[in-house]
């Protein structure tokens, strides 16, 4: 018996080493074909200016090169001799039993194809998403990256992305909030503001797509009354520094102007041992001047 299994395979190994040579080669030849196809889709895509085509580009890339040489293996498995037909059939089966035991990962490439497809979210957008905020690095069929202001990456399953906040889509408006001090005149304070605003616009006529406008009364504090200068901006991820440059300029010339921003304070009551005698009032900046 075994030397009539040991004359079958030397009568046929030349013939099963040169399938399994074809196999090879064309299971090779299928992948090189797939990355070329894949490097020159993507080139494609990346020369538009579309922003879902530049986040779709990779994952274009990765399917040309998954289906690219699926078809090989599957030429070369049928160059081995295998029924591929059968063998397609079984996958099937095969995945439809991951399918259903993967509900969370199929949810997860539905949500991110979606996602890319609406246009909600693209590379280089700064998000909102949960009480997660950061620049978008990568989006994928799975996982979308989220880079945090302090550098925390972060890898949010697209399943679980509900609402998203996008800070990078049309406009955007820069919102510098002031408290004046009751002492103060609120008109003074924001006359000063509205000039700080148009000063600015001034500046940067190609950012700024409205007129500034100083709004106020909007809270009545503890010691405070709060009003605020408002800028819709182009949505080009500096709206911060606007802000920030505002803040300095509005600090600034509320100092010129004699404004006083408050700043936390009590009142304490004396009264002499003479019970007669008037209260005396005395405030948290006297008890620091004397």
């Amino acid at each position: 018996m075994l030397d009539r299994i040991w004359n079958y395979v030397r009568s046929h190994v030349a013939e099963w080493g040169l399938d399994l040579l074809l196999a090879v080669v064309v299971v090779a030849v299928a992948y090189s074909a797939s990355r070329i196809a894949a490097r020159l889709a993507k080139r494609a895509l990346c020369a538009r200016s579309d922003e879902r085509v530049h986040t779709l580009a990779p994952i274009v890339g990765t399917l040309i090169v998954v289906l690219g040489t699926g078809v090989g293996v599957a030429m070369g498995v049928e160059k081995l001799g295998f029924d591929i037909k059968a063998l397609l059939a079984g996958a099937g089966v095969v995945g439809l039993a991951v399918g259903f035991g993967a509900q969370t990962l199929v949810k997860d490439w539905l949500s991110g194809f979606f996602l890319i497809l609406d246009g909600a979210i693209a590379v280089g957008d700064y998000v909102e998403v949960g009480d997660r905020f950061g620049l978008i690095e990568k989006v994928g069929l799975r996982i979308t990256q989220v880079r945090g202001f302090d550098g925390k990456l972060w890898y949010i399953p697209n399943g679980e992305i509900r609402v998203v906040g996008n800070l990078s889509r049309g406009w955007v408006r820069s919102v510098v909030e002031v408290g004046l001090a009751y002492e103060q005149d609120v008109s003074a304070g924001l006359r000063v503001l509205q000039d700080v605003g148009d000063t600015w616009a001034d500046e940067h006529p190609d950012v700024c797509l409205e007129a500034p406008e100083a709004q106020g009364v909007l809270s009545l504090a503890d010691s405070s009354v709060g009003v605020r200068l408002v800028i819709k901006v182009v949505a080009d991820g500096n709206h911060w520094a606007y802000e920030r440059e505002l803040r300095r300029r509005t600090k600034a010339a509320l100092d010129d102007a004699g404004v006083e921003i408050p700043f936390p304070r009590s009142v304490v009551y004396h009264r002499h041992e003479d019970d007669a005698a008037p209260l005396q009032v005395v405030t948290d900046r006297e008890k620091s001047a004397a």
